[in-house]
């Protein structure tokens, strides 16, 4: 694959601000082989620099191991030459995306016009799977990947999963895998037949249907959002609460339509939780609901789920009248 040239990048971070890199992950593919993988350790910016333990539980970075670090600002240097001019790839791209963003106008430099790809986009169009997790996809396509939330192991995993999905196209470039569309066959579980034969059944999409109560109840939406830059592509969110704003199906169209996948309650794949019924802040335990209770239990066990309020979802979302737009696709 002589055109197959890359770097994956990864970042990890001190606490639930985007903009908190304590530590970053690269990986150069060049012609479709890993040529290296390197990973730096940094102070967080000013003000973003506190860690939280349940952020310590899932990388194992705490502050007492980048005290004699450098700062962010001072180690991104290192991090933009070694991307060099390649394009750039990450598992949920809109998340390594947005950190750095945040921490480039935190440490006052400047971020690079970097191009991003994203590596779950890329697997959701190509596989079919229940969980587009770094380690799920990763396990789905035989590769080796043990030390999840190193950013030097996500960043090698990432790239090796573009690898992957490029062999299994047969294109040569980054480019060419992006455009390629692929019409994945629908997932099938077996079912019994009267003969006691298992045969295949093609799964049935789901349908509007009244509750018990009369009203409609919510359908979750296709997820057709691919801009891997926005900060809610590949994203799994949950609401609790009433939103003012819009209706809660309403929110499950606008989070679909910008690559979001809306679920109904708090799992182990949940990456975020969006408060409504006039609540402020970011802290679920400061709110009276099971779900708001079971993302503290998950944080607690060292699970990333990003809580918003509503003012702070409607800032991630973007203007209203982009969501007004989703709301009719």
């Amino acid at each position: 694959m002589a055109g197959l040239s890359f770097a994956a990048i990864d970042v990890e971070t001190a606490n639930s601000a985007r903009g908190s890199i304590c530590a970053v992950g690269v990986t150069v593919v060049r012609d479709g082989r890993r040529e290296a993988t390197a990973s730096w350790l940094c102070r967080p910016p000013a003000g973003l620099d506190f860690f939280n333990w349940h952020n310590i539980r899932v990388h194992g970075i705490s502050a007492a191991m980048v005290a004699d670090q450098p700062c962010f600002g001072e180690r991104f240097p290192e991090v933009v030459a070694t991307v060099g001019d390649l394009p750039l790839i990450a598992h949920n791209a809109g998340f390594d995306s947005g950190a750095i963003r945040e921490a480039c106008v935190r440490s006052g430099i400047q971020a690079p016009a970097w191009d991003f790809s994203c590596s779950l986009s890329l697997a959701r169009r190509h596989l079919n799977l229940d969980s587009y997790r770094l380690p799920h996809v990763a396990a789905a396509l035989g590769i080796d990947f043990t030390n999840h939330h190193d950013a030097a192991a996500d960043a090698a995993a990432a790239a090796d999963i573009v690898i992957a999905l490029a062999e299994r196209s047969g294109v040569d470039s980054l480019a060419a895998l992006e455009r390629l569309v692929v019409d994945r066959p629908l997932r099938t579980e077996p079912v019994r037949a009267a003969s006691g034969i298992a045969r295949a059944q093609p799964e049935v999409r789901e349908r509007p249907r009244r509750s018990w109560f009369g009203h409609e109840e919510l359908v979750i939406p296709t997820v057709t959002g691919t801009d891997p830059t926005h900060p809610l592509c590949g994203e799994i969110i949950v609401f609790t609460g009433d939103l003012t704003a819009m209706k809660r199906q309403e929110a499950w169209n606008a989070i679909a339509a910008h690559g979001a996948t809306p679920a109904r309650n708090v799992t182990r794949r949940t990456t975020g939780l969006v408060i409504g019924d006039g609540f402020q802040g970011t802290d679920p335990a400061a709110f009276t609901t099971s779900k708001a209770r079971r993302v503290v239990e998950l944080r607690a066990r060292g699970q990333r789920i990003e809580v918003m309020d509503e003012a702070g979802f409607l800032a991630c979302l973007g203007p209203i009248e982009t969501t007004a737009q989703a709301h009719s696709l």
